[in-house]
């Protein structure tokens, strides 16, 4: 069964062919702020159901390395530059799913990582 994704307005609408699991909350200076909860899927498990235009992104420090947002309401949608097709979908935006109730791992993002690993 697919789990169904939606942003705040619903102008991006999702679905993933995976269960949530191995989802980390990262404190990094960015993630902290987009609050996002780090869902990693390969990307040909989801299907998105609304037009890609609803989608605006930002550039990370990294190269190849993007974040998608929702350009109506601004929720944070997923990751890009993770290897093998792999992104971080934000399981904050499963629906009809409580988010306290789903087991997350904590990332220190704070401290310095060495060259070469990702957050």
């Amino acid at each position: 069964m697919a789990v169904k994704c939606s942003c705040h307005c619903e102008a991006v609408r999702l679905e993933v062919d995976a269960e949530p699991e191995g989802l980390l909350q990262c404190n990094c200076s960015s993630c902290r702020r987009f609050g996002a909860i780090h869902w990693y899927v390969p990307s040909a498990k989801i299907r998105l159901l609304t037009e890609g235009l609803a989608l605006t992104s930002w550039q990370d420090r990294e190269l190849g390395s993007s974040h998608q947002f929702c350009r109506t309401c601004g929720a944070s949608v997923l990751r890009t530059g993770y290897p093998n097709g792999v992104v971080a979908l934000n399981a904050a935006l499963i629906e009809e799913v409580d988010i306290f109730a789903l087991e997350i791992e904590r990332f220190d993002g704070r401290v310095k990582l060495e060259p070469g690993v990702r957050r």
